[in-house]
Formats: structure tokens, sequence, C-alpha cells
């Protein structure tokens, strides 16, 4: 991905890679204190909450309680979607 930007931008790889870096580490900064972030025309990044639940090994037949867990989602925009779906 870092090649193809620096081929469209006519940048460096190295800068692309520093610029790359910052913006992704600031989204994950961002999701750590579970705020969203929205990208217009590209999609928004949110924390999402995954329920408690039971979980039966099918090998064991031995029940876990698996607790609640927070994961990263994506969910893109109409722009987007609509770019993906262009032929």
């Amino acid at each position: 991905m870092i090649t193809a930007v620096a081929a469209k931008t006519e940048l460096s790889e190295a800068t692309v890679e520093q610029v790359m870096d910052g913006v992704f580490g600031t989204i994950t900064e961002c999701l750590k204190r579970n705020e969203k972030v929205t990208i217009a025309g590209f999609g928004r990044f949110e924390m999402r909450t995954r329920k408690a639940k039971e979980f039966t090994n099918p090998k064991t037949k031995t029940s876990t309680h698996l607790e609640s867990t927070s994961a990263p989602g994506f969910k893109a925009s109409s722009r987007m979607k609509q770019k993906l779906n262009e032929k």
C-alpha cells in the first residue's frame, strides 16, 4: 500500500510510511479512548462491545463462560460502497 500511495502522490515511500503510521496510530489512540473516527467518503471506525456468552467446546463438551469484550469495527460510507460496486 505504501508503494502504491507513493507512486500516486509522488512522495517518497519513507514519507508515506511516516504519514500512514501517524494516521493509523492516531486512529488507534482514538479507539482506545472509545471515540468514533469518521473519515469523510471512506467510513467510520468505532469500538463494538461483544456480549458475554456461554461456550461449549464440541470436542471436550466442557462449558466455558466468555466475558464481554470490545473489538474495533468499521462501517463503510455510502460513497465508498458505491465506488466498490462500480464496474
